[in-house]
């Protein structure tokens, strides 16, 4: 399955006044405005998610809090039954559509800055080069060599972002080449003005009508009313393509709501224009505490961006190489996850030890694991051409590292949800034995029709226990 690259169908778009357009789903009745008009053959989509500090698995006297209890078929009830304590069993209601890998391996051990080193190769599957917190890669991403094949040329990868950037390592995921990161978006209003055209795509610079949409606060929806009624009631549209539709602009009123909540909290006084103020420069989105609704809106904005044929690859990075992102559970702030994950109050190797930190650290991995669940319930209904986008593209789960002590390269926690043309063993928790993470990428690139055997180093060919 290989994809031809397709020009931008600007007929996929709803504009108003000529100022905003609005990209359109998958419509049956009208194929030539579906943003899919021009693909002459099956589009496919992938999704890297990132976050920081590893997960809780055995590790020495540590617990498994992590892994499913049993290599094998998956299924909903299966996953309950462990859910109260591994957090893979949140999502149980998804079961038939995970492929939860037990085994991978970066192609490098740790030598330096585990931090760094880990999120220089998890996407390059190639070993860093440099010291330190200067750790970088040594080659592209999977995500460019995607972007690449699927997308219209010119049209790199969408890359997010969602937590603080304190400055000793902040985005390290997407490359472009070797050495050469991707700077991603860490403002969700920001992705979502490109994807209704309230962005000059030239200047990058607010329009017009995105100016005063800010001014007033209204939806997006609110400037293109005439032409969504317009379109609903064509009689060529089915009811589901109604659905659709409907479901697309309540999924944009929904992101729009939850920025606007976020930028009022951020504000002091609750003014609509300091509210605004906060949206536009991006500072609601940079406070401590609000990684994981930030990291939902960009999941949010990827479906929609997908579900539009706007891009079909994207990477988020969840919290920058040492989180210290301060997440409250039951009502208690709890420490610094960066310290949590060391286990002790400090970014280095000794420091007063943190109560209860493996919990803690568990604790976080379910929060984690429900924003996860998020994006699942979403892309659920999201429809393409052919079929749920979770039948066409996927999202891969994982961390820069494996265990937060130790900042173990190996056994790196990696759940992959969706199954492209039915060709992973989906609905399976398989284990293999270190594996390095080039095969990982080899099949999931050839799993959305860019056939790939040589990807990064540490071995060729394809992993055949991920295939169905």
């Amino acid at each position: 399955m290989n994809y031809s690259k397709t020009a931008v169908n600007r007929r996929a778009f709803l504009y108003a006044a000529g100022t905003a357009g609005v990209a359109l789903p998958f419509l049956e009745g009208m194929p030539s405005r579906s943003a899919f008009a021009q693909t002459s053959q099956k589009p496919g989509f992938a999704f890297f998610i990132c976050t920081a500090g590893g997960v809780v698995q055995k590790w020495q006297s540590e617990p498994e809090r992590f892994w499913p209890t049993t290599a094998g078929p998956l299924t909903t009830a299966s996953m309950n039954e462990f859910a109260a304590e591994r957090c893979t069993g949140l999502l149980a209601d998804h079961a038939e559509r995970l492929l939860i890998i037990q085994g991978i391996d970066y192609p490098a051990g740790l030598s330096g800055c585990g931090h760094a080193q880990g999120l220089a190769q998890c996407l390059t599957a190639r070993p860093s080069t440099g010291s330190g917190n200067n750790a970088t890669s040594t080659g592209p991403s999977i995500d460019t060599v995607l972007a690449d094949a699927l997308n219209p040329e010119g049209v790199g990868p969408l890359a997010v972002y969602s937590g603080l950037k304190l400055g000793f390592i902040n985005e390290k995921l997407s490359f472009s080449a070797a050495g050469q990161v991707r700077s991603a978006e860490s403002n969700p209003y920001n992705v979502y003005q490109r994807l209704t055209g309230l962005l000059d795509p030239g200047t990058g610079e607010p329009t017009p009508v995105g100016d005063q949409l800010a001014a007033r606060r209204n939806s997006v929806n609110d400037l293109i009313r005439d032409q969504i009624n317009d379109l609903r009631s064509s009689s060529k549209l089915s009811v589901a393509d109604r659905d659709r539709l409907d479901l697309h602009f309540t999924s944009i009123r929904d992101v729009e709501n939850s920025m606007q909540a976020m930028a009022l909290s951020c504000s002091e006084n609750s003014i609509d224009l300091s509210a605004i103020e906060a949206m536009n420069s991006g500072q609601a989105f940079k406070q401590n505490g609000v990684v994981e609704d930030v990291a939902k809106l960009h999941m949010d904005l990827v479906g929609l961006t997908f579900a539009c044929n706007a891009n079909r690859v994207a990477t988020l990075q969840v919290g920058d190489g040492t989180d210290a992102t301060r997440y409250t559970v039951d009502g208690e702030l709890f420490e610094n996850f960066h310290h949590i994950s060391h286990r002790i109050d400090s970014d280095g190797t000794s420091g007063a030890a943190i109560p209860n930190a493996v919990e803690r650290h568990a604790a976080i991995d379910r929060i984690r694991m429900e924003t996860f669940k998020h994006l699942l319930d979403r892309w659920a209904e999201f429809d393409t051409p052919d079929g749920p986008l979770l039948d066409v593209g996927f999202a891969m789960w994982t961390s820069h590292i494996s265990v937060g002590p130790s900042h173990s390269q190996e056994n790196l926690p990696i759940i992959i949800a969706g199954n492209p043309g039915g060709y992973l063993k989906s609905g399976n928790y398989i284990e293999v034995d270190h594996v390095k993470n080039s095969l990982l990428y080899n099949t999931l690139a050839t799993a959305v029709g860019v056939p790939t055997e040589d990807f990064g180093s540490g071995g060729t060919g394809l992993l055949a226990e991920m295939i169905a």
